[in-house]
C-alpha cells in the first residue's frame, strides 16, 4: 500500500506546474503558426535536449522533496517496496496486455467524433515516428515514449501529485484530477479517453503497491507496444484487417 507522504498539495502543484505550463506554451506557439506554413523540420538534437531537460526537471522535483523533508529516494517513490521480482515483470506485461482495450476505446472515440462531424488526427509523436526512415532516428526517438515519458510523467503525476491529493481531497478526486491532467497534456482528442483510463489504472497500481516503478513499467510497456504498432513491427493490419 502507498505510504502517507509529508508534502502538501500546494507544493505538489508548484512542482508539476512548470512541466504542464511548458507543454501549454509549446502548444500555444504551435497554434500561432499559419496553416499554410511548411511543416517544421524535425531536429533530433533538439528533441534529445528537450527529453534530457524534462528528465532533469523530474529529478530536481524529487530532490527538492528529499531535501526539504529529509527523505530517501525510496521514501519518496517507494522503489524498494514489494516483491520486486514478481511485481516489475508483471507490471511491464500489463502495459502490453491493456493495449487492445485502449485500442477499443480509441475506436469508440473515433466513431463518436466522426458522428459529431469533429475532425481528429493521430497524435503528433506517432506521426513523427511513422515518418522516420533511419534506424538510429527511430531508436533515439523511441527513447522518449519508452523511457523519458514514463519516468517524468509517473514521477510528477503519480509520485508527487497523487499522494498530496490523497490526503487532501476525496479519493475519487485524487484519482480523476491527475488522470484528467495526464490526458490533457498529451494534446490528443482521439486518445483523451484511453489515456484517462490508462492514468486511472496507473494511479491504482501505485496506490496498491506503493512502488512507483510499477506504473512506470506499465506505462513503458504500453508505450513500447504502441511504438511497435506504429512502425509495423506488430502488424496491426494483419491482426485487425481494414474494413
Amino acid at each position: 500500500m502507498l505510504d502517507r507522504k509529508p508534502w502538501k498539495l500546494w507544493e505538489a502543484a508548484l512542482l508539476i506546474s512548470p512541466f504542464v505550463l511548458s507543454i501549454v506554451v509549446a502548444q500555444f506557439a504551435q497554434s500561432q503558426v499559419p496553416a499554410n506554413a511548411p511543416p517544421p523540420v524535425f531536429s533530433l538534437s533538439n528533441f534529445l535536449l528537450n527529453s534530457m531537460v524534462f528528465l532533469a526537471y523530474a529529478a530536481c522535483a524529487v530532490g527538492i522533496l528529499m531535501s526539504k523533508y529529509e527523505l530517501s529516494l525510496d521514501a519518496v517513490l517507494g522503489i524498494k517496496k514489494g516483491p520486486l521480482i514478481q511485481l516489475l515483470p508483471t507490471a511491464f506485461f500489463i502495459g502490453f496486455s491493456i493495449v487492445p482495450l485502449m485500442f477499443i476505446l480509441q475506436m469508440g472515440c473515433h466513431l463518436f467524433f466522426k458522428s459529431m462531424g469533429i475532425a481528429v488526427e493521430v497524435q503528433k509523436s506517432i506521426q513523427t515516428l511513422k515518418s522516420m526512415d533511419t534506424p538510429i532516428q527511430i531508436l533515439l526517438f523511441s527513447l522518449m515514449p519508452v523511457i523519458q515519458a514514463p519516468l517524468v510523467e509517473e514521477i510528477l503525476f503519480r509520485g508527487i501529485l497523487f499522494p498530496s491529493l490523497r490526503i487532501s481531497v476525496p479519493r475519487w478526486v485524487a484519482y480523476t484530477a491527475p488522470a484528467l491532467l495526464f490526458s490533457a497534456v498529451h494534446l490528443s482528442l482521439l486518445n483523451a479517453l484511453p489515456l484517462f483510463a490508462l492514468a486511472l489504472l496507473l494511479t491504482w497500481q501505485y496506490e496498491k503497491t506503493g512502488n512507483l516503478l510499477c506504473p512506470v513499467l506499465t506505462h513503458a510497456g504500453f508505450n513500447l507496444c504502441n511504438v511497435l504498432l506504429a512502425r509495423g513491427i506488430i502488424p496491426l493490419e494483419k491482426i485487425i484487417p481494414p474494413s
